[in-house]
């Protein structure tokens, strides 16, 4: 009876084009999509559309302005305009996402006042409300770029305020700019430019960013496809088919163990067909992790299948696991990481998101594909016991009901 439940549950989807299709090729065009998108959304990738106008033209805002166009994570566009308030049209139309202006020198003028000194801002930086996070982007690349191409115009405006403090005359803060100019013209770095050394977990065996993304929409497929599986649950015990079932050997508990084990086949050809797309088209590379993806895969793949069958057993109706396969599995993936990374959300929901089976399932793959076997046996214990008390529950409800 088991191996009837499953090839019944195969010639059915087999026989349904639209289903097939929605199966197993549906996940890899979104997973496409959803990888193309936020694999240059987040981190270095991201290039923001500055729009640039020199009105200045001096030496050092055009050592600027090559600066920013040689930065790869920046889309520069020369803004053709003829003052700032064309520049802010430019931004308010969308246009580009954010503008920078630079209006004044950005050496710090010898002998300014005080008062003269801080109002003078060579720098404009024009924002849109709608598109708030270009900025911060756009402040930090400026940083660098100062910091990186143009240290000794930063350290000159920092030499202008000890002057104005008094505690140095203008021969020493000629004797400074003097100095800073000399080692720019030997290019030699300055010391506080490399305060920093950067160091990443990335193995480099392959994309690890969009490996992320195979793994959540893994777990957001996997529920979808098994609640639409374990919906012949309600549609046999609402059309008498359950009734006939019942009556055969082993009754409906075998029934449920069929559909379980087709479900579980199920999700593994999703996810291997998932993660084929990564590695073709984003070089994902598992080949050093075929132990630890295959576990992670099993053991989602059944989970999926368990609280499917659970959710579908506990529906009264039709009309109820309906909505417990759309709106319960979106709020899931939502809250779980499946949508965005929890690491964008708030502190509360990063932690509520651990109460949903998506983060763990994405916690595996994380852990299988990344650290070893070691660091992914608290999520595959986890992924476990959710496909067990999912399958107990399906079981003991339709050895209760009879469905």
């Amino acid at each position: 009876m088991i191996a009837a439940a499953f090839r019944v549950m195969w010639l059915s989807l087999l026989r349904d084009r639209a289903a097939l299709t929605m199966a197993f090729v549906l996940p890899t065009v979104i997973f496409a999509i959803f990888a193309a998108i936020f694999s240059g959304a987040i981190g270095d990738r991201i290039r923001i559309h500055l729009g640039l106008a020199d009105f200045a033209g001096t030496a050092t805002t055009q050592r600027l302005v090559a600066a920013l166009e040689a930065e790869p994570s920046l889309r520069i566009e020369r803004l053709n305009v003829a003052d700032e308030a064309g520049a802010l049209r430019a931004v308010r139309r969308g246009e580009v996402d954010v503008a920078l202006v630079l209006r004044g020198d950005l050496a710090a003028p010898a002998g300014a006042e005080p008062a003269k000194a801080a109002a003078s801002q060579p720098v404009l930086l024009i924002e849109s409300p709608s598109r708030a996070l270009a900025t911060p982007i756009a402040l930090g690349q400026l940083q660098r770029a100062l910091n990186d191409a143009l240290p000794d115009v930063v350290l000159s405006r920092i030499v202008a305020d000890v002057e104005r403090s008094g505690k140095i005359g203008p021969d020493e803060r000629a004797f400074l700019d003097e100095a800073f100019a000399e080692q720019r013209a030997k290019k030699e770095p300055f010391s506080f430019t490399r305060l920093v050394e950067t160091r990443t977990t990335a193995s480099g065996r392959g994309n690890e960013r969009v490996s992320y993304y195979a793994g959540a929409i893994a777990a957001v497929f996997l529920l979808f496809a098994a609640m639409q599986g374990a919906l012949s649950l309600v549609d046999e015990r609402e059309g008498g088919l359950a009734d006939r079932l019942a009556a055969g050997p082993g009754g409906l508990p075998v029934i449920v163990l069929g559909k379980f084990l087709f479900l579980l086949g199920q999700g593994m050809v999703q996810a291997g067909l998932i993660f084929a797309a990564a590695a073709l088209l984003h070089g994902v590379d598992v080949s050093g992790h075929w132990f630890g993806w295959i576990v992670t895969s099993i053991l989602v793949s059944a989970m999926a299948a368990g609280l499917a069958l659970a959710a579908c057993a506990l529906s009264a109706t039709r009309q109820q696991a309906h909505l417990a396969a759309t709106f319960g599995v979106l709020l899931l993936s939502a809250v779980g990481g499946s949508m965005v990374p929890r690491f964008l959300m708030p502190p509360w929901l990063q932690q509520a998101g651990w109460l949903t089976p998506n983060a763990w399932a994405i916690e595996a793959y994380q852990a299988a594909l990344g650290d070893g076997v070691s660091a992914a046996l608290p999520a595959w214990g986890v992924l476990a016991a959710l496909a067990m008390a999912g399958l107990a529950v399906a079981l003991a409800v339709v050895g209760r009901r009879r469905i």
